[in-house]
């Protein structure tokens, strides 16, 4: 049974009033996040940082420092004596001197000049070995670029290239161009090698013995028509009958073939006159003396050819050709020019350095550098005395140096400090009212509570329509499964699609009325089947959006004790158990509250583990009150208003729960008219912080 004395209050109205644990809290809330908030402020920090360093051994220091400091005693006083000094050394003196002068200004005008510059470079351009070197080199070329002149008049005045230039453009070797490797030439030199060889004396030789073999057929004619066998058979009367002799077949044919036209041509063709080599013989005589060919093989034996043939093509010839071109050709002629000391750079920037030599810039400048004063003033230009004259004078004469020593002289100077401002700045927020508040509640008990725990879902209904990314209005395996609605077997209501959720902006309200609808129920036997209803209600569930294992959860809610029609605000798994009842009003009895933790085998139900808690009263319907459990591993909580009503070591889930608000009716309301209001202010989800400050 739930904790009597919860029972006594509520019954004596002694029971804290949900208003005032709502203000109580959004204070302390309120203070709370102040705290916070002034941990992360600007004036804290400010207070912590300086009272970090008014305490610090840097600022007692400083402090016994400042007030201790004398002028005399310093390094800069040391150094202004110095300075003083320096000011009547003579190197300084005359340093400055020529360095306020005109000659000098006039120095550095031409020291900067582009003159100057030109005269330096020029110096030692011509100064230079390099300088000596080209003009030796110009000159060196410039004999050899001559000399190659005079090689080329010399070998063309040789009687080797005279006769080869005069048989280069003779009637003699241009005949023999034209008949070397000629088609004529080669036609002759054939025609020779035929009319000097033996195979044309056998040609004639051959062709007389056929032409007489040929006509000998005459006399075969002849001889066979004397024959007897011919005879006889030309005295035959039937010689159809008889069989034709061969001396008769050979008589016929011999005749056939002396009276046919082959017979008169072959004789034409056995004629020598009439031959193709006959017709050689008479070309190789015309070609033999034509003045041509006897003048072609005169020169090609001669030496005149082989002394030309020697040097034609040559890499004698070839450099001889190469040289008369470069000779005879523009470049050569430039180059010449080109070569000619008169014509260079060198002959150029050496009258231009004489020129320099005598400006009068150029000679005071050479006659000041020379100078006694100018001398010592670059001796002492870059010395270590110049250097540290200069160095006492920027620091002597600084806006730095003249403030330190103001400073140092300054009997107030501590109050003029920056940690003087801050050790005021100390003193008055030490005093400061937040700043006390702070300190003084900081490490107080006050806000255990709140450290404890940190929201991780929180619903306040403030606008006029659900948040669907938080809820949904449906079993949530009816969601998954045929991603439809449904009640369960024996429910009498029917959970609508939000036509019975009102938002009003301020809180939710699940409307539970006298309505028809259909809809499906879900029985464990039998599945699914359609069914319709005289009631409609309303169920909201995170079971989309939110799960949490262990931790505190709450909701601040009016309900109402419309019997039988119950509330109730639950916690449930993935499947049907485990389960969490933070309430559930009017399920068994009317104006009866019940609080249950329920774990076992999801698919047997019936030896489902319970551990339940009941509570009587009536008066939860007139208020708001905020309804809430407080889960760990070890142990489950049940509190009303902040004061526990039944708590347990058994039966606690170790999996994600996620939070169902419901109305609905349990048992028969025989046909009652029934408008029940289930209204929720908001709803909040806590877990533990592992490490709270």
């Amino acid at each position: 049974m739930a904790n009597f004395g919860f029972s006594l209050r509520s019954t004596f109205g002694f029971l804290p009033k949900t208003e005032k644990i709502e203000n109580n809290r959004i204070q302390l809330e309120e203070e709370f996040e102040k705290l916070n908030k002034f941990r992360e402020s600007e004036l804290l920090s400010e207070f912590t940082e300086l009272d970090s360093y008014i305490n610090s051994n840097d600022f007692i220091e400083f402090k016994k420092n400042t007030l201790a400091l004398d002028f005399k005693k310093t390094e800069e006083y040391n150094k202004e004596k110095k300075y003083a000094k320096l000011k009547k050394h003579k190197g300084i003196i005359n340093y400055f001197s020529v360095l306020e002068s005109n000659d000098y200004k006039q120095y550095l005008t031409t020291e900067e000049s582009t003159l100057l510059a030109e005269y330096q470079n020029l110096n030692s351009v011509v100064t230079s070995t390099e300088h000596s070197s080209k003009k030796s080199e110009l000159a060196g070329n410039l004999t050899e670029e001559l000399q190659k002149d005079k090689d080329y008049q010399k070998l063309k005045k040789s009687k080797k290239f005279k006769t080869y230039f005069s048989t280069l453009n003779s009637s003699q070797l241009g005949v023999y161009n034209e008949l070397n490797d000629s088609d004529e030439l080669n036609e002759f030199i054939e025609l020779a090698e035929l009319i000097k060889s033996n195979k044309l004396k056998d040609f004639k030789i051959s062709l007389k013995a056929e032409l007489k073999k040929e006509k000998n057929k005459t006399k075969e004619l002849t001889a066979l028509k004397k024959h007897a066998d011919v005879k006889n058979y030309n005295k035959a009367e039937n010689k159809e009958n008889i069989q034709k002799p061969g001396k008769v077949i050979e008589l016929e044919e011999i005749s056939a073939y002396l009276n046919s036209s082959e017979y008169n041509e072959k004789l034409s063709s056995l004629v020598y006159t009439n031959t193709e080599e006959y017709k050689k013989q008479i070309r190789y005589k015309e070609l033999k003396a034509n003045s041509k060919f006897k003048n072609y093989f005169k020169f090609k034996k001669s030496k005149l050819l082989a002394d030309f043939k020697a040097l034609d093509k040559s890499i004698e010839l070839n450099k001889y050709i190469e040289l008369e071109q470069y000779i005879t050709s523009n470049e050569y002629k430039e180059s010449i020019e080109h070569l000619k000391y008169e014509n260079s750079d060198e002959f150029k920037n050496e009258q231009r350095l004489k020129e320099l030599n005598n400006n009068e810039q150029i000679k005071h400048w050479i006659k000041f550098k020379k100078s006694k004063p100018f001398v010592l003033f670059l001796t002492l230009k870059e010395s270590k005395l110049l250097n540290e004259y200069n160095e006492l004078d920027e620091l002597i004469n600084s806006d730095k140096f003249k403030e330190y020593k103001t400073y140092m002289l300054d009997k107030e100077k501590y109050n003029k400090t920056e940690e003087y401002t801050k050790e005021q700045r100390y003193s008055e927020l030490k005093n400061d009212s937040e700043i006390k508040w702070y300190f003084k509640i900081k490490d107080s008990n006050k806000f255990n509570e709140n450290k404890k725990w940190k929201v991780t879902f929180e619903d306040t209904f403030s606008d006029n329509k659900l948040n669907n990314d938080f809820w949904m209005n449906s079993y949530f395996w009816g969601k998954m499964l045929v991603n439809d609605r449904y009640v369960l077997a024996g429910e009498k209501q029917y959970y609508t699609d939000n036509n019975n959720i009102n938002l009003n902006g301020e809180s939710l309200k699940i409307i539970t009325k006298k309505e028809s609808a259909e809809g499906k129920v879900w029985h464990p036997v039998h599945g699914f089947s359609n069914q319709k209803f005289d009631y409609t209600s309303g169920m909201l569930s995170t079971a989309n959006s939110f799960r949490q294992l262990y931790g505190k959860f709450e909701a601040k809610i009016k309900i109402g004790s419309n019997s039988p029609v119950y509330q109730a605000f639950w916690l449930k798994g993935e499947r049907k158990l485990p389960q969490i009842d933070i309430f559930k009003f009017n399920m068994d009895k009317a104006n009866r509250m019940q609080m249950s933790s329920m774990i076992g085998d999801p698919d047997n139900s019936k030896d489902a583990q319970v551990y339940t808690s009941k509570l009587n009263g009536a008066s939860f319907s007139k208020d708001f009150y905020i309804y809430s459990v407080d889960w760990t591993p070890e142990k489950i909580t049940w509190k009303i208003n902040g004061i526990e009503v039944y708590s347990t070591n058994n039966g606690i889930p170790d999996q994600p729960l996620y939070i169902l608000l419901s109305a609905g009716i349990e048992r028969d309301p025989n046909g009652q008219e029934i408008n029940s209001t289930y209204e929720i202010d908001w709803v909040r989800c806590y877990e533990k912080v592992e490490n709270p400050e």
